[in-house]
């Protein structure tokens, strides 16, 4: 693991932002009857790319930030800005309890409540690593749902109270050329930056 693991500022909001899940995949295609075999590669992890044009103050502070970070050496812990919150309803005192595979396991939710979580929503399950919901979850007679999560789980839940706010992505910038940033006349500061999810040892 990095020494170096910084948060990215909340009050510096991209103007624009990708945030995905990068899967992998090999496909081999049949010259003869354009029939395609796929084979899915154990390396999904979320990538984002954020666009900025910054005043000359957020500037220097995203400029000491990136600077701060090495390069691809440091790790940044870093939001989807368009899903700060979950959209489920929550209901109840959720729990996260375990996870395997692409499973989750929550109890504590109120007792047959309905949208508790809805399909997009992210679930943190371990200090910088997130999950989405791939569909909406209702909770049972008892108050657990089992809540089906991409992508898969690489590394053992944190379990306690479920976190679905301000969930972050440990990541890396991609490029070690990320602080060649243009400023125009009026100081205003152009950022262009790609990172990746670091994956588990």
């Amino acid at each position: 693991m990095a020494d170096i693991e910084l948060n990215w500022p909340l009050d510096i909001r991209p103007a624009q932002q990708a945030f995905f899940i990068e899967t992998r995949s090999v496909r081999w295609p049949n010259p003869y009857t354009g029939q395609v075999q796929v084979l899915e590669r154990d390396a999904a992890r979320w990538k984002s790319r954020i666009e900025l044009r910054r005043p000359d103050k957020d500037a220097r502070q995203l400029d000491a930030l990136i600077a701060a970070l090495r390069g691809s050496v440091g790790h940044v812990f870093v939001p989807h800005f368009a899903r700060l919150k979950a959209s489920g309803s929550m209901a109840g005192d959720p729990q996260l309890v375990s996870g395997t595979g692409t499973t989750l396991t929550i109890e504590g939710f109120t007792p047959n409540a309905l949208g508790v979580l809805l399909a997009g929503d992210y679930i943190q399950t371990a200090p910088g690593r997130i999950h989405m919901v791939l569909q909406d979850v209702d909770a049972d007679g008892t108050g657990a749902a089992l809540v089906a999560v991409a992508p898969r789980l690489r590394e053992a839940v944190v379990a306690g109270p479920l976190v679905t706010e301000n969930c972050r992505v440990r990541m890396r910038l991609a490029s070690d050329e990320s602080n060649e940033n243009l400023t125009d006349i009026r100081f205003r500061t152009s950022f262009l930056l790609d990172l990746m999810e670091v994956l588990p040892q």
